[in-house]
């Protein structure tokens, strides 16, 4: 069963179909996807080449919808909770899907390492954590650059 949207039944009616995806003058719209479709494979592999089972329930996943055992929301459905905490991966792949099927991720949320991270912390040493936390609010108040953020917390966790 395939899923419609806007009159479009396939995952290459999106942004890439419109001519809105890289590929840069002269090319085709399928050459565009095309490049899109290896650059953000390689994206994929670069990002999970260590957790090959990732990188199989991906392929489960296109293959799924190809041979139409899952329409495009169960596609949009399972990418996002497989690419959990990648939000570049998720925003990435909004581009082969058709209008109306973005898929939407919240950045104010940080990614599940960064959870596990901070409970590490907080574990080992409660005063680390504090002074990890302050730096941490003290960035997002003053927006200091990455550099600076940085040494602030090279320096809490020496002290």
């Amino acid at each position: 069963m395939k899923a419609e949207s806007d009159g479009q039944d396939e995952m290459g009616g999106g942004v890439a179909a419109e001519g809105g995806g890289g590929g840069g003058e002269g090319s085709t719209s399928s050459e565009a996807t095309i490049n899109a479709a290896e650059r953000y494979m390689k994206e994929v592999m670069e990002t999970f080449g260590d957790q090959e089972e990732k990188l199989v329930m991906f392929r489960e996943i296109m293959n799924d919808f190809r041979t139409e055992r899952t329409d495009i929301a169960g596609v949009v459905g399972r990418v996002k909770e497989l690419f959990k905490g990648h939000n570049n991966l998720i925003e990435g792949f909004n581009f082969f899907l058709p209008k109306g099927y973005e898929i939407t991720v919240d950045k104010h949320q940080p990614p599940p390492e960064t959870l596990d991270f901070i409970r590490l912390v907080k574990e080992r040493d409660e005063s680390v954590y504090r002074r990890f936390m302050d730096v941490i609010f003290r960035y997002q108040r003053e927006h200091m650059d990455i550099i600076k953020l940085c040494r602030e917390v090279v320096n809490c966790t020496l002290s």
